[in-house]
């Protein structure tokens, strides 16, 4: 299990200030349980135990806080991001009830499980959607496009994300109503087939230097895949007004947040070799 630390960054803040305050709360308690988790001490166990029943307190409180936040805003997948953290919850759940029949390897690993799902693959990827549904389409198409904070300190995986953003930023040039989907859907064509270029770029560095993620990577790149040719197949069929939000959202998911997390990861390895 390779060692991993957290950090709260501007990027993940979703504009409300109750809930982005709560989500960096839960980035120091899950920091203090990562912090054991990296240390590989025996001794560890009982401030282990210590620090995962407040964080199920606090995940518990936080969660009823982002339902009512949700249901204020009238966000449409409600019912969705419910079951989400229902499923957290229970994952957590089930880590506190197995506690004390577990080794202290097994602990560990499922606590490495649960940050990186709750806190990479929840915060950062579904909780950043809230975001995107309350931001003004004249306000997304302002604030699209590369930024340096989503550099992952590698001059071609930089210079391949940066293309990336440059040909997405184009579904924002605004053009008339009833060309609008037709061009986005071509611009997403125009993504999907550089994306499974940079795909394969990425899938051959990642084999050459041994990295040990490579399948869980070839998974999401797959599923990213297939997100963005579902997007091109349905897209005729939806609202034109909604057309622009939704590749908004995709972009950012396929974008941002890959960007941001997974690539990241394996650069955190190539630095730690």
């Amino acid at each position: 299990m390779p060692n991993y630390d957290i950090k709260w960054k501007s990027e993940y803040n979703i504009d409300d200030f109750k809930i982005d305050k709560e989500h960096q709360n839960l980035f120091i308690i899950a920091q203090k349980a990562l912090s054991l988790v990296n240390n590989n001490s025996k001794n560890d166990l009982a401030e282990l135990k210590k620090i995962i029943f407040e964080l199920f307190t606090y995940v518990s409180e936080h969660f009823s806080n982002e339902q009512e936040y949700m249901k204020k805003i009238n966000y449409p997948e409600l019912d969705n991001h419910i079951l989400l953290h229902k499923n957290i919850t229970l994952m957590l759940k089930n880590l506190i009830d197995k506690f004390n029949s577990l080794e202290i390897s097994q602990i560990k690993e499922r606590i490495y499980k649960f940050v990186n799902e709750y806190f990479i693959n929840h915060i950062i990827l579904e909780d950043r959607k809230i975001k995107l549904f309350t931001i003004p389409l004249d306000e997304l198409r302002k604030n699209f496009g590369w930024k340096d904070i989503y550099s992952v300190d590698d001059e071609k995986i930089d210079k391949e994300h940066k293309k990336l953003f440059d040909i997405a930023r184009r579904a924002f040039v605004f053009v008339d109503e009833k060309d609008r989907t037709k061009k986005i859907r071509t611009i997403v064509i125009e993504l999907y087939n550089y994306m499974k270029e940079h795909f394969k770029h990425e899938e051959d560095y990642m084999e050459k230097i041994s990295y040990p993620e490579l399948k869980e990577q070839q998974a999401l790149h797959a599923e990213i895949i297939e997100l963005l040719n579902t997007f091109v197949k349905n897209i005729l069929k939806m609202n034109p007004i909604l057309v622009e939000k939704e590749i908004a959202r995709l972009i950012d998911i396929v974008l941002v947040q890959h960007i941001i997390q997974e690539d990241r990861k394996i650069i955190h390895y190539v630095n730690n070799m």
